[in-house]
């Protein structure tokens, strides 16, 4: 035992006197993190400087992979003092006060950085120095078996770790830290995957990369290579082709999920080429060329599946770096193919730099998506108009996707080019309003833009409804023009607010809570999360309110549901307005709205939407709110 720790203080000092600063990194990212979960994430965010602290933990996810790049990269003090400034950098211009609550394209950039720094990191020692493909590729496997290795135990270490916990409660009902044992699963994973693997992968890494020599597979290697990797890639070979002479023979198009296929055949038939290095032989050495003239067929099939979506919707962040990829397959696919003494370390210095590409400047993903959208969405709008509920269904879809997309990525002022008076409008009315309104309207401001244009939002689920059904069963959607909101509602008397739907009857749905917005409802209990008051059941006549598992009520809405049907017949059924797949009508509240009371109990039902089938009339689904009073 004693061995054993003598030598993992060894390891422990050698890893850290090799790579300080990434350790540091490391270490200073887990022990904030840890502050913030035994503090409480909720108590924490008000105490002085805890945006600092967060933005540095965040800062330092990005400093490890970068510090391990420099330091393989030279030995040199000044490459420290670039890590620093490069980070200060990313600290002040591109990391803003409030990130936790940007988009996601946010995080999907900050992500990429480090793919692109954990990839460099591989060719960093031999960036300036020549090597052989058998010797580079020896090296590269030490970092993918170091990375694996680490996944491994850390995994392992955490499962171990959550096992005594649970043994110690159940077999000696003892609780480690029992004020935060509620938070032991997160302290566990800071511990195990912020100090320990890091530590563990550091120590894995060869101490003089240029240094390593080749040497044969193990048995388990080659199983590996030869009876897993290569029949997989012959799987996908076979499937692809015979897809292209479907597509050729039948002049169909391809559909979409065509280009994730020929990501991951060419992504296997990459790997499965490096982890035939070392078993190339005058027999085989034939066949090396194969695997990358495969890549570069495919790569004609995915420009023209890439090509037609972009052509028909446009360029998204995902679309420009599936033809990013495709562009760099082809490329080199052609390097491999032409040169016999093609280099290996290629391949690891153009992705990073195809990664910085994408993340920067005026060809990033960013910016060539966003104008893309924008003129995709400015060339719809402009050949539609006037838009209405009446509009091509496909269209509206379109232009309310797009509209989401824009909103989502690049936020509501990317769409002032487009619609400057809609956004304008929104903002001045959001400016207006306060607490409860802000928070119901803020999210929807597609709904709100495409309602402005002259039609309902349509999602891709609605849409894809449209196209399904066919005119003889067209459904009748029926909704609430506005939301049934806290500042739409009239709730004095109640005390509780519950949704209900009807296309899950199967189970109640336990109580949300007491209202939270104002004015306030008196004498509501403060620990409202762990209380079930009341269930709510639903069919096509009732909807039954029970308590503590027993009924209390049966409410009757088959003769409000046929009231709304005739409404429905009435407004719309004998007008002259043509009917359109998933046809979308819009009812006042008040009309939607049923009130109910009995000695036990008063409920206000708030329907917000209901679906009929255009044919039989038969209630579809349904789903609304319900304020409760119980006497």
């Amino acid at each position: 035992m004693l061995h054993f720790l003598d030598n993992l203080s060894v390891n422990f000092l050698n890893t850290l006197k090799r790579f300080p600063l990434v350790s540091l990194s490391a270490y200073l990212m887990s022990l904030i993190l840890l502050i913030f979960t035994i503090a409480g994430h909720g108590d924490i965010e008000t105490y002085p400087n805890y945006d600092i602290a967060n933005k540095i933990a965040f800062l330092m996810t990005l400093a490890m992979p970068l510090f391990f790049v420099l330091k393989l990269s030279s030995k040199k003090q000044f490459m420290t003092l670039i890590g620093i400034a490069l980070l200060v950098t990313y600290y002040l211009l591109f990391i803003p006060d409030d990130f936790k609550h940007e988009n996601s394209a946010f995080f999907q950039r900050h992500f990429l950085w480090i793919v692109a720094l954990m990839l460099f990191s591989i060719v960093a020692p031999f960036l300036f120095r020549s090597t052989n493909n058998e010797e580079f590729w020896e090296w590269t496997q030490r970092i993918i078996f170091a990375l694996l290795a680490t996944a491994l135990f850390s995994i392992i270490l955490f499962l171990g770790l959550e096992g005594a916990k649970y043994a110690l409660e159940k077999l000696f009902n003892i609780r480690a830290l029992p004020r935060y044992s509620h938070r032991m699963e997160e302290i566990f994973s800071l511990i195990v995957f912020g100090l320990f693997s890091i530590n563990y992968f550091l120590s894995q890494i060869p101490k003089n990369p240029l240094s390593i020599t080749s040497r044969p597979y193990s048995k388990i290697e080659k199983i590996f290579t030869k009876y897993i990797l290569t029949p997989l890639v012959m799987v996908y070979f076979i499937i692809l082709f015979a897809y292209t002479f479907k597509i050729i023979y039948l002049n169909q198009f391809p559909t979409g999920v065509l280009s994730w296929l020929v990501l991951i055949f060419s992504g296997l038939g990459i790997v499965t080429f490096l982890f035939w290095t070392p078993l190339w032989n005058e027999k085989t050495k034939k066949y090396k060329k194969l695997i990358w003239i495969a890549i570069l067929l495919q790569t004609f099939v995915l420009a023209m599946s890439i090509y037609m979506r972009i052509e028909q919707y446009g360029i998204t962040e995902n679309r420009y770096f599936i033809a990013l990829a495709g562009l760099w397959l082809f490329v080199t696919s052609l390097y491999f193919i032409v040169l016999k003494n093609a280099s290996y370390k290629w391949i690891f210095i153009t992705i990073p730099l195809l990664i910085v590409v994408s993340l920067s400047g005026p060809f990033s993903a960013t910016e060539v998506s966003q104008a893309s959208q924008i003129n995709k969405l400015q060339t719809l709008i402009g050949s539609s108009m006037p838009l209405s509920e009446e509009s091509n269904s496909t269209v509206k879809y379109q232009i309310s996707s797009k509209i989401e997309y824009l909103f989502r990525k690049h936020g509501i002022d990317s769409l002032m080019p487009v619609i400057p008076e809609i956004v304008a409008n929104y903002k001045l009315k959001n400016d207006k309003q306060n607490d409860c309104e802000v928070r119901a309207y803020d999210s929807s401001f597609p709904h709100y833009a495409t309602k402005e244009l002259g039609f309902n939002f349509i999602d891709k689920w609605q849409w894809e409804q449209n196209l399904r059904y066919e005119e003889k069963s067209i459904p009748i959607y029926i909704h609430t023009i506005r939301p049934n909101n806290y500042s739409t509602m009239n709730i004095k008397g109640y005390d509780w607010l519950q949704s209900f739907s009807f296309y899950n009857p199967a189970e109640g749905m336990g109580i949300r809570g007491p209202l939270s917005c104002p004015p306030m409802v008196k004498e509501i209990p403060n620990d409202f999360n762990n209380t079930t008051l009341f269930a709510l059941k639903t069919d096509n006549n009732y909807i039954h309110i029970e308590k503590e598992k027993k009924s209390i009520s049966k409410i009757k809405i088959d003769t409000f549901i046929k009231s709304i049907k005739e409404k429905w017949e009435e407004q719309y059924k004998n007008s002259d307005k043509s009917i359109t797949p998933f046809q979308e009508v819009g009812f006042n509240p008040k009309d939607l709205t049923l009130e109910y009371e009995d000695s036990k109990i008063k409920v206000k039902l708030f329907f917000q939407s209901l679906e009929f089938s255009q044919k039989e009339h038969k209630l579809m689904q349904y789903n609304g709110r319900v304020l409760i009073h119980e006497k």
